[in-house]
């Protein structure tokens, strides 16, 4: 599976701005043959607070969803990208929707959450997608810190496990390049001390691509990375700023 990772800036409910940022990674993707393009967590919406952008969740039928699906399909690209899902009977879901031949192949919606997203529903199955005819898993972000995704990924037979994030970076705005080190070490450390161990306990290689730079009112580490079964890491974007990595497992 040949998988081109995308580490973009996510402007908030900025949805025009953020299609264009994605067709731009699907071109490149086509150029490098890329079976799938893996954008990170809420890339298509951008991370938003119930409490605030409640106008601008997205249905699966959406035609935002609609076009970006079908310029992936036009392009020969496979993609699995992030919306905050509307919910018809409560809280909206965190949600990854999996796009094949030009048709949502499947979704998965995030089933850990994080302590500040309480305004969020948690999803209630896991998801094992199929591309080029590798099987591949999907943690969102938090879902890291429980093992459940990578145990069903290993159970499943897949050969990696895709982490797209939007990790929220806390304190004061980043200004300059020592600020933005600092999330972004504490950001790839933290992947590191989990994903060299989670990679070698379930035998799955781990893909990590995150949001990256800075939004309307919060600050995103960027990175993404790919790390061996054997835990160590196979290659990955050097620092916080937007990139694509691409690898193949």
């Amino acid at each position: 599976m040949r998988t081109l990772l995308a580490s973009i800036n996510c402007q908030k409910a900025e949805i025009d701005v953020n299609i264009a940022a994605h067709r731009a990674v699907i071109l490149e993707a086509r150029s490098l043959r890329s079976d799938l393009v893996v954008f990170p967590e809420m890339s298509l919406t951008g991370y938003l607070s119930p409490a605030v952008h409640g106008d601008h969740f997205l249905d699966l039928d959406s035609s935002y969803i609609s076009e970006l699906i079908e310029f992936g399909s036009a392009n020969s690209v496979d993609l699995l990208f992030g919306i905050v899902e509307r919910n018809p009977t409560g809280q909206p879901f965190i949600t990854q929707v999996h796009a094949l031949n030009g048709s949502i192949a499947g979704v998965y919606r995030k089933r850990h959450l994080a302590e500040d997203e309480t305004l969020f529903s948690p999803g209630a199955h896991s998801y094992q997608g199929s591309v080029a005819g590798s099987f591949f898993g999907v943690a969102v972000c938090a879902d890291r810190s429980v093992a459940d995704e990578f145990v069903a990924a290993s159970e499943s037979g897949a050969r990696v496990l895709f982490h797209p994030s939007a990790p929220g970076l806390y304190g004061p705005r980043r200004f300059d390049d020592a600020s933005w080190k600092r999330g972004f070490d504490w950001w790839r450390e933290s992947c590191i001390e989990l994903h060299s161990q989670r990679a070698v306990q379930y035998g799955v290689s781990i893909a990590v691509c995150t949001q990256a730079g800075a939004t309307i009112d919060e600050d995103f580490p960027g990175w993404a990375a790919l790390f061996g079964p054997d835990g160590k890491i196979v290659v990955e974007l050097p620092d916080w700023n937007e990139g694509t990595l691409l690898i193949e497992v």
